[in-house]
């Protein structure tokens, strides 16, 4: 340790990160590796959700013809032809929006999740960006 209070890491003894103290190069080591490993892990539930979310987009209209329609015209042009497949008649309430509401909470979740991990490794010194 330094004269000043300083681990060989640079970090202050004492230094009070949300999660604990730090109290010495191994522990922290350990800490960072650990936050790294969940760091990947999180990363890599994203990117699968980013997947996953890419293809729901590219199956909407299969979604939509098993679950039904989210939504439906109404007004002035309602009636017309083209908006036949959206009309109040097709209306088939919001199952179709469950597994892409599933998909954006999953995702919100994980930013939260990386975000949370990344200050918590910015505190011990550590840029994931």
């Amino acid at each position: 340790m330094g004269e000043a209070g300083f681990l060989r890491s640079g970090v202050m003894q004492g230094f009070r990160p949300a999660w604990g103290y730090v109290v010495d190069d191994e522990e922290r080591g350990a800490t960072i590796d650990h936050l790294l490993q969940k760091f990947t892990e999180a990363s890599a539930r994203k990117a699968a959700l980013v997947s996953e979310a890419k293809e729901f987009a590219a199956r909407i209209g299969e979604v939509r013809e098993a679950l039904g329609n989210p939504y439906y015209y109404s007004g002035g042009n309602y009636g017309r032809p083209e908006n036949a497949d959206e009309s109040i008649a097709k209306f088939s309430g919001y199952k179709s929006h469950e597994p892409a509401l599933r998909l954006a909470h999953a995702l919100r979740d994980a930013d939260r999740e990386l975000s949370a991990l990344r200050e918590h490794l910015l505190q011990l010194g550590v840029d994931v960006e």
